[in-house]
């Protein structure tokens, strides 16, 4: 059965009613006009105290009796054909208890790092020693290492009979060309991006046991049931179970098993015996997943009033061994627009999703493009993106975010007009996503007769604060304090949850457990409804107390639970389809200030104001970490991430973290991360997500700012001193 219900969405200065289907078992909406006690304030990370204090276990802390050690014999070509594999030496190695192929005689390795073999001996170090003794002959190929190389005629293929330029097919609208040539000013670009590895603290791995016909799995994983799927293919019938109870970070690499998993149960199955099989870090760099490069060439035209008369733009990515792609801002007027896109195939390490795929890459290089067309009409870039926005909440963030920013201060009318060698700058970059959520994900509430609450989910806490954030729904809707919550997730034994991808973890798991907390309280309240002679629909519990008519009783949630009895309470929760909600983006804005030493080349981030949009924030302090998080990350995808491969050998040359640089404390500027408040009114509470969106625009803003304070822009990521340098010397990078 189900009911209809009014609830207001939208946003300040936009707010709008609207009919919506709920179902009888879930609570209406929370609306634009919502009061709420606990959602929506800024409550610590629940699980703060067992990290800090090193009691929260990761897979890395995983050990069972009788563990053995498992190591993959990589590739040390770029490219080549496997003449022979001898293992037998290996096999004999004191400590060694299983060694397996992974590749076979004539099978190709595509990169430095692709897996030939493993094994799995008694010791981390007996297990080093002995990847020595497996002998294998290749039979090296020239490779390619970059698009430009892999573009060039008669080009070594890359992975053999295929071509290395593939259309993406996917090209899209009219002929911009007599457009472009009608306007008053014509602009061409072309910018490009490296590669930025994942970098997760916690490397990749898992460690498999069999025991009896149960196989467990502790992975380091965003896809606790996805993963489950996985290992049941390889459990030969038997159970199975994945746990993640704490996980060290993932941006979008570990949503399955990879190469090191399999490796592992099969060496579990084979020994009968616990195998730990966890990445080193140079193993990370060279096969733990990246974000692709770009090169984007850019054509367009704007006329003297400040309106886009039209853009072209052809687009190349590299995945290495995989294809890549780059994502353009769809909430701009550009005239007309035609975008060409092609997969670079090369001889590196595959890509995989990347916080926000395609985006940074393809925003840095559009909102670039913008500030260059703003520049050929000397017309200000703020001024000149609201000329063509079409998005009302991006209108609305560009003025918050000029307020708090202080985009007319910070701004510089003239480049490098700074006294000294330090030129200041400011620019700015917008965002968008869409992540409302979705599926039919299941949570589990029990509630034991002291009034302690556990909810239960599947999913796992990559680090986001999945955590704390359910542990504030379910507080808000029983009415209680939330430190009589508990959450317990990243088991594949409690109810399946999504994986953590797309930003669709927290919108896609948040209602459900607001259903399954609202079935309880429910239940509860229909226990008590005799003796205080009142309806169901007339109570509720608020601060800890049942409330009858909105009046505070002399009865309290503990009071009803302590009638349970042995057995407890145990509801489930189920998540709805998605209402029709808001129409509108999810939309961020992000201003920079930089510094910018014109002798030395040294960019240094001074400012960073962040607007962002994610529905209804749940916990401040989880948001304004997300933020800061992605703002720190684009930093240093702006400033210093960059793979280096041998052109020649295809050898990663700084697979460390001495030499592969990324952003330290000293390189993180003053972040004020700002939510704007929007009631989406797509779920029952309001939520959307929020971890990829706050780094998508930070590297071109950074761009735009070093460009106002030197007068001179660089169009390749990173932002390195050499660069800078080149650009002022009106050099080509």
């Amino acid at each position: 059965m189900s009911r209809k219900v009014k609830t207001k969405v939208g946003f300040p200065g936009n707010i709008k009613e609207i009919e919506v289907t709920v179902d009888d078992d879930d609570p209406d909406p929370w609306g634009a006009d919502a009061k709420l006690s606990v959602v929506g304030t800024s409550v610590p990370r629940v699980d703060g105290p067992v990290k800090v204090t090193g009691r929260a276990k990761y897979t890395y802390d995983v050990a069972p009796k009788g563990m053995l050690y498992g190591k993959i014999l990589r590739s040390p070509h770029g490219a080549a054909t496997i003449k022979s594999i001898d293992l037998a030496a290996a096999k004999k190695f004191p400590g060694v208890k299983a060694v397996i192929e992974l590749k076979k005689k004539g099978d190709d390795v595509l990169f430095h790092g692709d897996e030939v073999a493993a094994l799995a001996a008694e010791t981390e170090e007996i297990a080093a020693e002995a990847l020595t003794q497996i002998k294998v002959e290749y039979d090296d190929r020239k490779c390619v290492t970059s698009i430009e190389a892999a573009m060039k005629e008669g080009a070594p293929r890359a992975i053999p009979k295929q071509p290395n330029v593939r259309s993406a097919g996917r090209p899209g609208g009219g002929d911009p060309d007599p457009a472009i040539g009608k306007a008053d000013k014509k602009v061409e670009a072309v910018y490009t991006t490296e590669v930025q590895t994942h970098s997760c603290l916690e490397t990749h791995g898992l460690v498999a046991h069999f025991d009896g016909d149960t196989l467990t799995a502790w992975i380091s994983t965003q896809a606790v049931d996805g993963c489950r799927t996985a290992v049941a293919g390889k459990a030969g019938g038997r159970q199975t179970r994945v746990i993640a109870e704490h996980v060290g970070g993932g941006f979008g690499s570990k949503f399955n098993i990879g190469p090191e998993g399999l490796a592992a149960i099969q060496l579990a199955s084979e020994t009968d015996r616990p195998v730990k099989l966890m990445l080193d870090r140079k193993e990370e760099h060279l096969n733990g997943g990246n974000r692709p490069s770009s090169l984007q060439k850019y054509a367009g035209g704007v006329m003297k009033n400040g309106q886009i008369a039209g853009v072209r733009i052809e687009s190349f990515g590299s995945g290495g061994v995989s294809t890549a792609g780059s994502a353009q801002p769809g909430f701009y007027s550009y005239g007309v627009l035609k975008k060409t896109e092609s997969h670079v195939f090369t001889n590196a390490g595959g890509a995989r999703a990347f916080r926000a795929p395609g985006h940074p890459q393809g925003y840095f290089a559009m909102e670039s493009f913008l500030d260059e067309l703003a520049a050929a009409i000397d017309m200000d870039p703020l001024e000149f993106r609201k000329a063509n926005c079409k998005s009302p909440i991006h209108l609305a963030e560009m003025d918050l975010a000029a307020e708090k920013f202080d985009w007319k201060g910070r701004r510089k009318a003239r480049s490098g007009s700074d006294a000294g060698p330090r030129k200041k700058g400011a620019g700015m970059a917008c965002s968008t996503w869409y992540s409302s959520g979705g599926g039919t994900w299941q949570v589990d509430i029990l509630i034991d007769s002291k009034g302690a609450v556990e909810v239960r989910s599947g999913t796992q806490d990559i680090g986001t604060g999945t955590r704390t954030v359910l542990t504030l729904i379910v507080a808000e809707e029983l009415g209680i304090s939330p430190g009589q919550v508990t959450c317990r997730l990243g088991d594949s034994n409690y109810p399946p949850g999504p994986g953590s991808g797309g930003s669709q973890t927290a919108p896609s798991i948040g209602p459900a457990a607001r259903t399954a907390a609202f079935k309880a309280k429910k239940e509860l309240l229909s226990r008590a409804a005799d003796t205080l002679k009142a309806k169901v629909e007339e109570l509720d519990i608020r601060d800890g107390k049942v409330t009858k008519k909105g009046q505070p009783t002399s009865t309290t949630f503990n009071e009803l639970c302590s009638k349970l009895g042995v057995t407890g309470l145990h509801e489930s929760g189920q998540r709805q389809k998605n209402y029709e909600g808001f129409k509108g983006p999810l939309a961020g804005v992000q201003m920079a200030e930089v510094e910018v030493d014109v002798e030395t080349g040294q960019v240094k981030v001074l400012k960073v104001v962040a607007i962002q949009d994610a529905g209804r924030v749940v916990d401040r302090l989880t948001f304004e970490s997300q933020v800061s998080g992605g703002v720190i990350q684009g930093v240093s995808y702006a400033l210093f991430e960059e793979r280096r491969l041998d052109p020649h050998l295809g050898v990663m040359l700084n697979p460390d973290f001495l030499n592969y640089k990324i952003a330290g404390s000293k390189d993180c500027p003053e972040i004020t991360a700002i939510a704007f408040d929007v009631a989406s009114g797509f779920n029952n509470v309001g939520m959307m997500g929020l971890g990829e969106p706050p780094t998508i625009p930070t590297a071109a803003a950074i761009a735009n700012a070093v460009a106002n304070a030197i007068g001179a822009r660089v169009r390749s990521l990173p932002i390195t001193p050499d660069k800078v340098l080149a650009a002022l010397d009106g050099k080509k990078p």
